[in-house]
């Protein structure tokens, strides 16, 4: 049976507002991890470096080279990546339209972490 008790839910709800506001309002003051983690978190993010980190490709290529990832998710990873100018999108003006990805500097400084990370999760598993 449950018991719904308005002083604890209106208690819940309160401290839930008030931890949703402090996160919002720290929201530049980040620590490294938490900083590191918006840009690169999720389940694609890696791979998409790793791919552009071999060399540049179209979106095509992209999708296939991943991997079990739908077109709409690629194409939200791609454009927050591009926000945080991790990634480059170079549109040609031919017919059909073509597009490139690659990485930028700030985008390629972060590979030489995310292969120490793919060493370390190796280990794990031996």
């Amino acid at each position: 049976m449950v018991v719904y008790n308005k002083n604890a839910s209106t208690h819940f709800l309160h401290t839930t507002i008030q931890k949703h506001t402090i996160m919002n309002t720290n929201d530049n003051k980040d620590s490294p991890t938490v900083a590191a983690i918006k840009l690169i978190g999720g389940k694609w993010k890696l791979c998409i470096l790793w791919q552009l980190s071999l060399e540049k490709k179209r979106f095509g290529e992209l999708q296939r080279s991943i991997g079990g990832i739908t077109q709409q998710m690629l194409s939200k990873q791609l454009k927050e990546m591009e926000k945080d100018k991790l990634i480059n999108r170079k549109v040609y003006e031919v017919i059909p339209p073509k597009v490139e990805y690659s990485l930028t500097t700030y985008g390629k400084s972060g590979i030489p972490v995310l292969t120490n990370l793919c060493e370390w999760a190796n280990k794990s598993t031996k």
